[in-house]
Order: structure tokens, then C-alpha cells, then sequence
């Protein structure tokens, strides 16, 4: 999808913020014994989760279709070929929002009462079906348009979470997202934030998508590593001033210096939230709803120059 200068910079990680507050509110509809998943379908819970649920999406999609589509028109239907830029890295964030678009649906549906294997596909599709909406709206803006590349991204999100949950009954391989503020965001900062609020959403070049794989789940020696240690892949991109090129000079008219845009990959450690158990129902329902954030760790990055050690990465 193309970007407006003049708008927040249409990043899915919105989308699990949404996801995240929405998950937790439903949750907190309880009493004392209703962190248990009951044996069968709870009435109250389930018009809870829905009105959450339902609430949550209309005023999500709401304000983005009034923030990120309100000044444009609407076009008939099309399609934009946006998978050369920023180095893939908006595929990615599609493609996690999607994995915790059904993670969250089927936590709440299972807290309703709703069993494993409909809980799964209901969750799935929801989530889907949630950035599948901001597309459709994309592809009458004209100035966006639906992306193949962000539906296939979002299919495999999806696929990732529902093939692991339906085989594994767990989630074995995590996306995660991480976030530094970098010094690209100076030169071009409607595009890529003005402030540190927008930056981690805009700047793609202090962003982070991760792998998160849980060792001891793998059936990797459970007493080497306990089960709340992973091992995690990253990905990133770097000196990229513009989505799919450079321009040599900013709004202003000001000549920008040049930057070599480049690929990133990390191995790293991290933790397993999802494993960690606690005596508190209410942090353990904390910890599943930021799985999706990459724990501070020391890292290696392999870019261009070789080989780099960072003592803390995040």
C-alpha cells in the first residue's frame, strides 16, 4: 500500500495494540474462577467476548478509515503492486498482525467455552478477516490500493498460527516485533515520524520482525534449556529514507545525504512468555498478551559490514 506523507504510516503493529487491549478487557470479565476455560460453551462470556469484540473492531476500523482514508475519495476497486518497498518489511508486519489477529480470537473464544478446534479457524479467520477489511478500504482510496503481497503476507500469518495450533495444540515458532529510534526519522520526519510516539510505527528502519523459537518445545534438552528460553531470528532493513528508493531531496526542497539501503538479519535469545507461569491468573494473562513484544537481549547482526556483536538488542 502507498504512504501518506501527511498520515501515520499505516503499520499493522496498530492492529495488535488493538488486539492487545481488546484481549485483556474481554479477560477481565471474571470472577475469581473464570481465568479456568470452562467444559463448555459460557453464555455471559460469550456476549462479553462478542461485545468487546464488536465494540473493539467497529471503533478500530473506524478511526482508520477516518485518520488514514478521510481526506481521499473513494475510487473504484484496484490493485497496487507495493512489494519492492521498504524491503519487504511492511509484508512482515502484516503477516505478525495476522498471527496475533488469530492468537488473541482464539484465547478469547477459548475463554468463552468455545472448543480447541473451532476456537482455532474462528480465531484465524478472524484476524484475517480484520486486515482483509483495511485492504478492501485500501483498494477504494486513491490513493492506496489493495496489495497482493499484503494478502499472501496475511495468509501466512494466519496459516502459521492455525497450522501450530491445530498440530501442536501450542505455539512452538513465535513472531515477535522489537523497536530502536533511529536517525533516518531526522531527514524525513513526516514520512517516518516526527515524534517517538509515531516513529516506532513509521521508521521501518528501527524495526525489528522475529522468529521466536521455543527450544524446549522443540524437544531440545528440557534441562539445558527450561521452557521459558528461546532461540530468535530477526529481520530488518536499513538506510531507506523512502519506500521503495531514496530521494535526493526532502519536502523542503533540502538535499538529503545518501544512504546504502541494506538487509539486516540477527540471532538472538529470548523468553517465552507463553511458558512462564506465575501464581497470579491476571499476569499470566498478561504474559500471553505481550508475546508478541521481543525480549531485551545480546545480539549478533549480520549486515554488509559483517558480523556485529551488540550487548543489548531490542
Amino acid at each position: 500500500m502507498r504512504l501518506n506523507q501527511n498520515k501515520y504510516c499505516k503499520s499493522p503493529i496498530v492492529f495488535i495494540i488493538g488486539l492487545f487491549f481488546m484481549h485483556q478487557f474481554s479477560f477481565a470479565q471474571r470472577d475469581l474462577k473464570l481465568f479456568e476455560i470452562p467444559d463448555s460453551i459460557s453464555r455471559i462470556r460469550t456476549w462479553s467476548a462478542a461485545g468487546v469484540s464488536t465494540i473493539g473492531t467497529s471503533t478500530v476500523l473506524g478511526v482508520l478509515s477516518k485518520e488514514w482514508y478521510g481526506d481521499y475519495p473513494t475510487v473504484p476497486f484496484h490493485f497496487f503492486n507495493d512489494n519492492n518497498e521498504w524491503l519487504q518489511m511492511d509484508k512482515l508486519g502484516h503477516g505478525i498482525a495476522s498471527f496475533y489477529g488469530g492468537y488473541y480470537g482464539y484465547n478469547v473464544l477459548r475463554w468463552a467455552g468455545v472448543k480447541e478446534d473451532k476456537s482455532v479457524y474462528y480465531g484465524g479467520v478472524y484476524g484475517f478477516a480484520f486486515l482483509l477489511a483495511t485492504e478492501i478500504m485500501d483498494g477504494v482510496s486513491p490513493a492506496w490500493g489493495a496489495s497482493l503481497g499484503d494478502l499472501s503476507a496475511n495468509g501466512l500469518g494466519t496459516g502459521l498460527f492455525m497450522a501450530q495450533q491445530l498440530c501442536f495444540h501450542k505455539q512452538i515458532i513465535t513472531p515477535k516485533f522489537s523497536y530502536w529510534p533511529t536517525k533516518y526519522s531526522n531527514y524525513r520526519p513526516s514520512l517516518l515520524g516526527d515524534n517517538h510516539w509515531n516513529r516506532w510505527l513509521k521508521d521501518y528502519n528501527g524495526q525489528v520482525y522475529w522468529l521466536s523459537f521455543s527450544l524446549a518445545d522443540m524437544k531440545v534438552d528440557s534441562k539445558f534449556f527450561p521452557k521459558w528460553f528461546s532461540l530468535a531470528f530477526g529481520y530488518s532493513g536499513d538506510g531507506m529514507l523512502g519506500g521503495s528508493y531514496n530521494p535526493s531531496f526532502n519536502e523542503q526542497g533540502e538535499e538529503l545525504p545518501f544512504f546504502n539501503r541494506q538487509r539486516e538479519l540477527y540471532l538472538s535469545v529470548d523468553l517465552n512468555f507463553q511458558n512462564i507461569k506465575t501464581k497470579s491468573a491476571f499476569l499470566n494473562s498478561i504474559l500471553r498478551g505481550i508475546s508478541f513484544l521481543k525480549f531485551p537481549a545480546p545480539a549478533i547482526r549480520i549486515a554488509n559490514k559483517g558480523l556485529q556483536l551488540i550487548p543489548i538488542h531490542y
